[in-house]
């Protein structure tokens, strides 16, 4: 009995021994911690800002032109102080530089190479959780462009859906999403981004336009007629939009009407392979009526 006391005794020590070895958690890194290491000039015209050489406009212009990265902390306060005219400051948006909100206060990175994939950057330095979230948003959002171009919809699809974790209102990325979703046959998803773009934005060319495509994917003529004619008045030289009108009123019970537009998309297009479907779409209503 009395082992088994002095076994527990000895255990609990242990237990109590190492609990006091372990290392407490480690202090959140900073972000000039973090961007110590990093290439560039740094340069600030706040007072008392860490990491900082110089502070004059003259010294950011001089090692931008010797082709140098610039970490320049500035909130729009200081900057407006140093830059009454507002010149450098339209020059620094030119630049198209990050913007972080660091601890100490703004700072702008401003990239010796205007081709710098700034979204990149962003990830592979770990800088996210100081990065402006309305401007990775955007680049989020360009990202998804750029890969739906490609035909890439499913990494599109998530490119839209990280810029609109961070801006849930941007209507660019939710008529891009509706497009991606297409572009995979996901006619019904595409159908509701499309329909929460349109009431976020309801004068979007290409949130109607869309929204249209999805509801004739589905075969819900006579829902597709009000955004394709909501595009076209938008975009009234876009005449195929007049196709799409007509396809829905046609197949909705209304053919006569169908037909008047089709004569009127006949008139005013020119190639011969929409001429052609023209054509086909007449015949089809006029062998019904109304």
């Amino acid at each position: 009995m009395m082992a088994h006391k002095r076994w527990l005794f000895l255990s609990l020590a242990a237990l109590l021994l190492l609990a006091g070895c372990q290392k407490p958690d480690a202090e959140p890194l900073s972000f000039y911690v973090v961007i110590n290491d990093l290439p560039g000039v740094r340069i600030a015209l706040n007072a008392a800002l860490p990491a900082t050489v110089g502070s004059t406009l003259g010294q950011v212009y001089r090692a931008h032109q010797t082709g140098r990265d610039v970490w320049l902390s500035a909130d729009e306060e200081s900057l407006s102080e140093v830059d009454p005219s507002g010149d450098f400051r339209a020059w620094l948006r030119a630049t198209r530089p990050v913007l972080f909100h660091a601890e100490a206060g703004d700072v702008h990175f401003i990239p010796a190479s205007g081709s710098l994939d700034r979204l990149s950057f962003i990830l592979d330095h770990h800088l996210e959780k100081w990065a402006d979230e309305e401007q990775v948003a955007h680049w989020w959002q360009a990202r998804g462009d750029d890969l739906r171009s490609q035909g890439a919809f499913a990494a599109a699809t998530e490119a839209y859906g990280q810029a609109l974790s961070l801006d849930p209102g941007m209507v660019t990325a939710h008529v891009g999403l509706g497009a991606a979703l297409l572009g995979q046959g996901k006619n019904a998803q595409a159908l509701k981004t499309l329909l929460l773009a349109t009431s976020l934005d309801p004068q979007d060319y290409w949130a109607q336009r869309l929204l249209g495509n999805a509801y004739l994917k589905l075969q819900r003529y006579e829902m597709a007629v009000t955004p394709l004619t909501q595009a076209y008045l938008l975009k009234p030289q876009d005449t195929h939009l007049l196709l799409g009108v007509a396809l829905g009123l046609g197949r909705s019970g209304h053919p006569r009407q169908a037909l008047r537009i089709l004569d009127e998309a006949a008139r005013r297009i020119t190639d011969s392979r929409t001429l052609n479907d023209i054509k086909t779409l007449k015949i089809e209503f006029a062998q019904s009526g109304d």
